[in-house]
């Protein structure tokens, strides 16, 4: 039972580009969109009122604060929801 197959040049290239194809076009059939800002819960973020090791909501890049002087809570580019300016969440990055 020796059969020997003979694969032409032909036959290779064709399916080098099927492999070829297949490996570019991975990585896009798998890439998720990126999150809409101001998407993302308190909870899946761990949102709390309080700073955490002097991290606070006020010296993040993502917090925008509040438009009236009287208004005690801002608004974030992450997080829905009023935000305290005190608080903290996993999406800090310092300013």
């Amino acid at each position: 039972m020796n059969q020997n197959k003979k694969y032409s040049r032909r036959n290779m290239l064709c399916r080098s580009g099927v492999v070829l194809g297949a490996i570019i076009l991975t990585p896009l059939a798998t890439h998720s969109p990126p999150a809409k800002a101001g998407s993302m819960n308190k909870g899946m973020l761990h949102y709390q009122d309080v700073p955490k090791d002097g991290k606070m909501c006020s010296d993040c890049a993502a917090y925008t604060p509040p438009a009236s002087p009287g208004a005690d809570t801002g608004t974030c580019k992450v997080v829905t929801g009023p935000v305290n300016p005190n608080g903290w969440c996993m999406a800090y990055s310092h300013r």
